[in-house]
């Protein structure tokens, strides 16, 4: 595009004056997006800020201060030519001035536009795809630790929802905790202590999800890896106290008789505050447990829309139907 200056009023071609016309919609497009973008999210109710979302305040920071720097130039540019003899009257000189800084103004904002979008889809896609690669690694951990989790949760007598993600149990619900685990590949090993493993295995996976992946356009799956961190790191020291019951005598009797007993005789109305020192790692433990279900369900519910917003992603068989 260029504009012509002749004697009196300059030249402005078609083209021009189309751009002119959408300058408006592109300038509300643009600052429009980063609300806009808010269709393609995981998790409409997630409110923390959106590291793309600071990106894009910081762009638009740049293009405002590159358009100051292009007007001050081009006001320089005409005090030295106002004071240089020639044809051109004050009305032209000013005309031309600003056609031209606002036909610089389209063309670094167009410009801008697109190699920002482009480079911001690219770089979602590359996240969303890095994330479900970590994801085909993390499922097989996820089934095993549902299994056990399952088993530490139900007690005799009821059937196992071997891939239920949130139950509702209590405390006397763990009476069973440390009997042998009904599956072949555990046999011997008790079902605390299978859980125990398949969570920190979890957790490991987690961790390297969280370090590996910069989550600047799905947050909402790092903080539900978070959350079942956090979980597991509170809960780990209690965990084990109650693991090693299994292998500590109190005087002559099991330490783990003892603890079956005192769940076993726990009200229903228990408290942790009101407990002793030993019942108080077990609450410890069922908060623990109740903290990871509440995060892995949002984690797989999350991962599912990701997939959905990409197919080529999905996985064409479903391994497990989680409840």
């Amino acid at each position: 595009m260029s504009l012509v200056p002749t004697k009196g009023r300059p030249i402005v071609s078609s083209d021009a004056k189309e751009k002119l016309k959408n300058t408006g919609n592109r300038i509300k497009d643009v600052i429009g997006s980063s609300a806009s973008s808010a269709k393609g999210v995981l998790d409409a109710e997630f409110n923390r800020t959106r590291a793309d979302r600071v990106e894009k305040v910081h762009e638009f920071s740049v293009m405002w201060r590159s358009f100051f720097i292009i007007v001050v130039s081009s006001a320089a540019f005409f005090l030295v030519g106002f004071f240089f003899k020639g044809e051109w009257t004050y009305k032209d000189f000013f005309y031309n001035m600003g056609c031209n800084i606002l036909a610089m103004f389209i063309v670094v904002l167009c410009l801008d536009t697109l190699v920002n979008r482009n480079r911001d889809s690219r770089q979602r896609r590359d996240e969303a795809r890095k994330i479900m690669r970590h994801h085909r690694v993390i499922a097989p951990d996820i089934d095993m630790y549902l299994v056990r989790k399952n088993m530490v949760i139900t007690p005799s007598g009821k059937p196992v929802r071997k891939f239920q993600l949130q139950s509702q149990f209590t405390i006397k619900d763990m009476k069973d905790m440390f009997g042998s685990s009904e599956l072949v590949s555990d046999v011997g090993i008790s079902k605390i202590r299978r859980y125990a493993h398949f969570q920190s295995e979890l957790h490991d996976d987690f961790e390297k999800l969280i370090e590996s992946v910069d989550f600047m356009f799905y947050p909402e799956i790092a903080d539900a890896a978070m959350r079942f961190l956090n979980a597991s790191s509170y809960g780990e020291a209690a965990l084990d106290a109650v693991v090693s019951y299994e292998d500590t005598r109190a005087g002559t009797r099991s330490m783990k008789t003892m603890v079956i007993a005192m769940i076993r005789e726990e009200p229903d109305d228990g408290r942790f505050v009101d407990a002793n020192p030993t019942m108080k790692n077990i609450y410890l433990v069922h908060q623990m447990i109740s903290d990871q279900e509440k995060a892995l369900a949002d984690y797989i519910r999350l991962v599912k829309a990701l997939e959905e917003m990409d197919p080529s992603e999905s996985r064409k068989n479903e391994a497990v139907d989680y409840e």
